[in-house]
């Protein structure tokens, strides 16, 4: 198993959905993205323009995480560290989807699949280190 190879398309689609996510919420309310995408934008903020806000500066970073990471995918000898960097946040954003400040989880479907990208860079990175 070719591991670098491995960690540059791990790097590849993640810098693109991070990317892909932070720009649409970006765009919501501009004109610019589809209706559809939109609607699903306002709807995840509950058609609140303070929670829309809120949800555009996650946006922001997930922009900055798509190029740092897409960065690091063209610079893989430099990224050990920034990949057990966004491993251990990954892993703060999953733990934020089981510990929801609004009570139990009702489903663990959202959670597992905000835990997918944690689980991946961990299994990368531990493949990693052990090659």
């Amino acid at each position: 198993m070719n591991i670098k190879a491995l960690t540059k398309l791990l790097y590849g689609l993640s810098g693109a959905i991070f990317l892909l996510a932070g720009a649409s919420v970006l765009l919501a309310g501009t004109g610019l993205l589809p209706a559809v995408v939109n609607r699903a934008v306002m709807s995840a903020a509950h058609n609140d323009a303070d929670a829309l806000h809120i949800v555009q500066e996650l946006g922001a970073f997930f922009v900055f995480a798509g190029l740092i990471t897409i960065w690091f995918m063209k610079h893989y000898e430099q990224s050990r560290y920034f990949h057990w960097a966004m491993t251990g946040a990954l892993a703060l954003f999953a733990l934020a989807h089981w510990f929801d400040a609004r009570g139990p989880v009702h489903s663990g479907i959202g959670p597992l699949i905000s835990s997918i990208p944690f689980f991946l860079f961990l299994i990368v990175g531990l493949l990693r280190r052990s090659s």
